[in-house]
C-alpha cells in the first residue's frame, strides 16, 4: 500500500468516557488487530454530512473526485460513517459492544479496491441541525467485505479510531457517495452501493 502510515495516539477514556473538546479536524486511523498491524491514516481531510430519515451520514474522502470518476489508478480512502442514535454523556450506559455508528471504508491502492464494513461507538459534538458537527470514535470493529483480485488485505480484523469534523452539505455528501459508488462498482464488476429510500447511502451487503 503506497499511502504514508502514521500511528494515532490511543484515546484513553475511562468510566463514561471523558470526552475532550474541541477538535477541529478529521483525523482517523484504521489499524489491523494483529501482531504486526498495518495502519492507514486520514488526516486534515474535509468532511461533509447529510441528515437522513434514520441516521446522519458523514463522508470523508482524500482522493480527488475527478480522478476517481475518470477511473484513474488512485490510492487513498473514502469513509462513510452513519450515526444511528445519539448517546448522552452521563446517561447512556456504555458497554464494550455498544454500537451507535455503522462504518464503511473503501481503500484504493493503485487501482485495486478493498471494501471494509463494521460498526462502533462515537460521541457526537454538536447537533445535526447546527450546520457543523463532529464525532469522536472511541471503538469499532471492521472486516473486509469485498475486494478486487489484486487487493491484499493487510488489516482484517481492524478498528477505526479518531475524530471527524464535518459541515452539513447534502450536495457535496452525495457527490462523494456517487463517485465512490461508481468507482467501487467499476472495480468489482458488480453493484455494491445501492440507493435506499430517501437517497440514503447503504452498501448492498445483505442484512446489517
Amino acid at each position: 500500500m503506497s499511502r504514508a502510515l502514521f500511528l494515532l495516539c490511543c484515546l484513553c477514556l475511562a468510566g463514561c468516557y471523558a470526552v475532550q473538546w474541541p477538535w477541529t479536524t478529521t483525523d482517523l486511523t484504521t489499524s489491523g488487530l494483529t501482531d504486526s498491524p498495518v495502519k492507514i491514516n486520514m488526516s486534515g481531510t474535509e468532511s461533509w454530512y447529510v441528515i437522513e430519515p434514520a441516521q446522519v451520514s458523514f463522508y470523508s474522502c482524500d482522493i480527488p473526485l475527478d480522478d476517481m470518476a475518470k477511473g484513474l489508478k488512485v490510492s487513498g480512502q473514502m469513509v462513510n460513517i452513519q450515526m444511528l442514535w445519539e448517546p448522552r454523556p452521563g446517561m447512556t450506559p456504555i458497554e464494550p459492544t455498544t454500537t451507535n455508528i455503522s462504518i464503511r471504508l473503501v481503500v484504493f491502492a493503485e487501482g485495486e479496491v478493498g471494501l471494509y464494513g463494521g460498526g462502533g461507538f462515537a460521541w457526537p459534538r454538536g447537533k445535526p441541525e447546527d450546520g457543523s458537527m463532529g464525532l469522536l470514535i472511541t471503538g469499532s470493529n471492521l472486516s473486509l467485505i469485498a475486494r478486487t483480485k489484486g487487493f491484499v488485505d493487510l488489516m482484517s480484523p481492524a478498528q477505526m479510531l479518531g475524530t471527524v469534523t464535518a459541515t452539513m452539505d447534502e450536495a457535496q455528501a452525495n457527490t462523494i457517495r456517487r463517485a465512490a459508488s461508481q468507482a467501487v462498482t467499476n472495480a468489482l464488476g458488480t453493484v455494491r452501493w445501492v440507493r435506499a429510500e430517501g437517497d440514503a447511502p447503504t452498501l448492498a451487503l445483505g442484512a446489517r
